[in-house]
């Protein structure tokens, strides 16, 4: 009796041409490319983004740095384009997100055996909200995805015509994406199971001494790319005593595993239900309510026609939301990046299931779907775009202004997001700066601080780094105030009546509280009387025209959007964080698109902006929080 499941054979057969395929997946790359490079930041990025853009192009890779394949393109694409180290590195970020994009095309023509429903589905995926954000400044994960994909379209590449070659092709683009990020390992157990399932001679031939033998060799070279990691550890002044203890230390550092103590599986169960409707939110924002609609008649339709192809789909899904929902980390949207793109290859897959049902149906719904995501793509573009966000070198410039090692010393303690900043500000921009953490300096500060007046250079201490010194050595350091600070109060007071305005305030962590004083002064002088929440929730918005009574006036403590027209000019107001689970955002809390126009990114603590009738930003304004504009202050001995 002939099955009624259909043979690899069959699926080859149904496939489009392999020349349309590709020229497909080259257009959508390009198109792709050249969208993240009309939204690319520009410059220097706060977090992980600034401490990439600091290590790349060094010869050295500290194991803890990791990301040996990441770092070693980025090297290279820095050096092909001249470009300042954190420009290059976005615009290899955004290429490997093209890239990644272009793969998709394939990896869904393959599963779906329609170029149209990939093109579509590459489309969502690429227009999907993080995905995008992470696209545009340096980050690991577009090119996670992009390895994801290949190693995917070489399994499915086996799957059709298995031999030892291309086998030996599927374990190699595998062990390189191990070059990249570590939660490649997520994968194991779908591309396990699958080879197993299809194994033409039964799962025992994956067991062969040959492929065995080839599996372990290409295991190693994938591992060999963190040699560049390992190698770093005898340029350090505690050089390993031994090749043991060597690869203890990197191990250790390489996997990050005081991180994972406290991270992996460590969600508080009082805070599950607050998880799960965090990643409906989140899945929602990617996709709409099409996508996971989609998305189910697609594995639906993939497990009746290629049953295995629909478990290895439903395992790699899986994997990877089990553990992005596990992580107790504060930017857990990136880690549900993977399951959003096997979401999205479904979506391709029921695109073509529904639409085999009706004659050219599936290039009908693939239109509509590219359309769907070409509107979704259009009412996100003024919130991603930050091709002009210079927040981040306004910041450091400020810090930094006037120091460098033959006027002055600056002794700083940042939040960690700033001083990855800074690092790279004083390694590419500004390398005569002289710098040193506050904390690294304390035991000697008086002698430092005596020793380098007499040189005639100044000590200038950050805000957080005074206080240290102070609380340390009391009378014997005088403090005098280095640069003008502004208060909330005193910034709204300068806005002139009838302008168009909108703060935000968003829940601050501990270390950066909100000052409720200086923010209900700040009220008064916009003239809003309405008394401030108490307790605040994670998202305040007031908006409207300076001297008047607000137009919008509202708390939250589940992202929102609002719109409201503002003296003539439409404004929408977004909240596009999840606050329980998110204390990083690498594209800000929060968006104002006034007139279409990327008016304010909205971060922790108080954001505030005037704009004119177009949208444009006459003035803006952060406060407590690491876009606030920094104090510093005059050290000196008492003596």
């Amino acid at each position: 009796m002939r099955s009624s499941q259909p043979s690899a054979k069959d699926a080859e057969a149904a496939t489009p041409p392999a020349r349309v395929v590709w020229t497909v997946a080259a257009v959508v790359a390009a198109t792709a490319f050249a969208l993240y490079h009309a939204t690319l930041l520009p410059g220097v990025d706060f977090g992980d983004s600034g401490s990439f853009q600091t290590t790349v192009g060094s010869p050295i890779l500290t194991p803890r740095v990791g990301y040996p394949l990441y770092f070693a393109i980025g090297g290279a694409f820095l050096r092909l384009t001249g470009l300042e180290p954190a420009r290059a590195l976005n615009l290899a970020t955004s290429l490997e997100a093209a890239i990644a994009c272009g793969l998709f095309v394939v990896v869904a023509t393959e599963l779906a055996g329609s170029v149209a429903a990939a093109a579509a589905g590459a489309a969502l995926m690429a227009l999907s909200y993080t995905f995008w954000s992470q696209s545009v400044t340096a980050e690991v994960y577009a090119l996670h995805l992009a390895l994801t994909l290949l190693s995917l379209q070489l399994l499915l590449r086996w799957e059709r015509r298995p031999s030892l070659i291309r086998l030996s092709a599927f374990f190699a683009g595998y062990a390189l994406a191990f070059g990249n990020h570590l939660s490649i390992v997520l994968a194991a157990p779908a591309f396990t199971a699958f080879l197993l399932i299809k194994a033409p001679g039964g799962w025992k031939s994956m067991f062969r001494p040959q492929v065995i033998v080839i599996a372990i060799a290409i295991a190693l070279g994938g591992a060999a790319q963190y040699l560049w990691n390992v190698s770093a550890l005898w340029f350090q002044p505690d050089a390993p005593p031994s090749i043991a203890d060597a690869f203890r230390t990197f191990w250790f550092d390489v996997t990050k595993a005081d991180w994972r103590d406290t991270m992996v599986l460590e969600v508080p169960r009082s805070l599950l239900t607050d998880h799960a409707a965090m990643y409906w939110f989140d899945l929602h924002q990617q996709f709409g309510i099409a996508g996971p609609v989609l998305a189910f008649a697609g594995l639906v339709s993939l497990s009746v026609r290629q049953r295995a192809r629909s478990w290895l789909l439903a395992l790699l899904y899986l994997a990877n939301v089990v553990f992005a929902f596990s992580y107790n980390v504060g930017d857990t949207h990136v880690f549900y990046l993977p399951s959003h793109l096997i979401v999205a290859l479904l979506v391709a897959v029921g695109i073509a299931g529904l639409g085999a049902f009706v004659k050219r149906g599936t290039v009908v719904l693939a239109t509509a779907l590219a359309v769907y995501a070409g509107i979704r793509g259009y009412h996100d573009f003024p919130a991603l775009d930050r091709s002009r966000d210079l927040r981040p070198t306004a910041v450091l410039q400020k810090l930094t202004d006037g120091i460098d090692d033959h006027r002055a010393i600056l002794l700083v303690d940042l939040n960690w997001q700033v001083a990855n900043g800074l690092s790279y500000y004083a390694k590419s921009v500004r390398p005569e700066l002289a710098v040193a953490r506050a904390r690294d300096v304390l035991l000697y500060a008086p002698r430092l601080v005596r020793d380098n007046m007499t040189a005639g250079r100044q000590v200038i201490a950050s805000e957080q780094a005074t206080r240290i010194l102070k609380e340390s050595y009391g009378p014997l350091l005088a403090t005098d105030p280095d640069t003008a600070s502004t208060s909330l109060s005193e910034f709204v007071r300068a806005i002139p009546r009838g302008a168009r305005y909108a703060m935000c305030v968003v829940k601050q962590s501990q270390d950066m509280a909100i000052d409720r004083a200086d923010l209900t002064a700040a009220l008064l002088a916009l003239g809003t009387a309405t008394p401030l929440f108490d307790p605040l929730p994670a998202f305040v918005i007031i908006a409207g025209v300076a001297g008047e009574a607000p137009i919008l006036f509202e708390g939250a403590d589940r992202p929102f959007r609002r719109a409201a027209l503002i003296a003539g000019t439409p404004v929408e107001v977004r909240m596009d964080a999840w606050m329980t689970s998110d204390t990083i955002r690498r594209m800000g809390f929060g968006h104002i698109i006034a007139a279409r126009h990327h008016t304010l990114i909205v971060e922790r603590g108080v954001s505030i902006v005037t704009f004119d009738e177009s949208g444009s930003a006459l003035e803006t304004g952060y406060f407590s929080g690491i876009f606030a504009l920094p104090r510093r202050n005059l050290i000196r001995t008492a003596w």
